[in-house]
């Protein structure tokens, strides 16, 4: 027999003795990763929860509004390093394009401050008012008060946060 080949077989055969028991042999799984938490998170508050139709003043706001208002606030105050939030009022179509624009400002200055007030950083947080211009739901003309409970989904305000890393 040629000295290579009874140098080799033997090698070879090792070898795969060697990774067979390697293939055989179960490994452990390692530990899932702990999902991060999000960066950026979006709150959607119902204006007709915060605000009366047409209003925008926290004072006219009821219990649950203020409650879910309040939640929120906690959740921004609660230590965990902003970047930025973004509070962003709408409006539904009913009345004029500036009068809309105006009530959805208005709406947004009011939830950023009652932010303010409760403990998150002012210098984090802008406010901008969008109008009607990204509805949620379309209505057809109905008779007003129609109208004004199938648009209410558009009376909101947004707010967008995004944590520090």
């Amino acid at each position: 027999m040629n000295k290579s080949v009874s140098v080799a077989l033997p090698t070879a055969l090792a070898a795969a003795l060697l990774l067979g028991a390697c293939a055989s042999t179960p490994q452990p799984e390692p530990e899932p990763a702990p999902a991060p938490e999000p960066r950026t998170q979006v709150e959607r508050l119902g204006a007709d929860g915060l605000f009366a139709f047409g209003k925008a003043g926290i004072r006219d706001i009821g219990p649950e509004g203020r409650a879910e208002l309040d939640a929120l606030a906690a959740r921004l105050a609660d230590g965990r390093p902003l970047e930025v939030v973004h509070v962003i009022g709408h409006s539904d179509r009913i009345g004029n394009p500036q009068a809309n624009l105006r009530l959805s400002n208005q709406r947004a200055e009011a939830v950023r401050s009652y932010l303010v007030e409760r403990g998150v950083p002012a210098e984090r947080i802008t406010a901008v008012g969008r109008g009607d211009v990204e509805p949620i739901v379309t209505c057809d003309d109905t008779p007003r008060q129609a109208l004004v409970a199938c648009l209410a989904p558009n009376r909101r305000v947004e707010v967008r946060v995004q944590f520090a890393d």
